[in-house]
């Protein structure tokens, strides 16, 4: 017999994990392939794997990268007496 509110527990320590993962790990867990994702991305198979594996990415490719997993990104700055969420659009083509 499961025990009061373990399901909600469990779910919080998800949630908690995957606050904390890397872009592999997130990719993973929403069940999407490397060769899947590129097709999303018009990339090959082999640049989403160098981007998974990059320590420096361009904001502008994780927007897409988040965007193409179904997500949406958002950036905020945290201090010591406050945490502020940062409105950062993409640039917009000026015709």
């Amino acid at each position: 017999m499961a025990r009061p509110g373990a399901a909600k527990r469990v779910a919080a320590l998800r949630d908690e994990l995957l606050a904390e993962v890397g872009l592999y790990e997130l990719r993973r867990s929403r069940e999407v392939s490397q060769a899947a994702l590129a097709e999303a991305l018009h990339i090959s198979q082999g640049a989403v794997s160098k981007f998974e594996r990059s320590d420096d990415v361009r904001l502008s490719t994780l927007r897409q990268y988040i965007e193409a997993l179904g997500g949406r990104l958002e950036i905020s700055a945290r201090f010591d007496d406050r945490t502020v969420k940062l409105d950062i659009k993409p640039h917009e083509t000026v015709a």
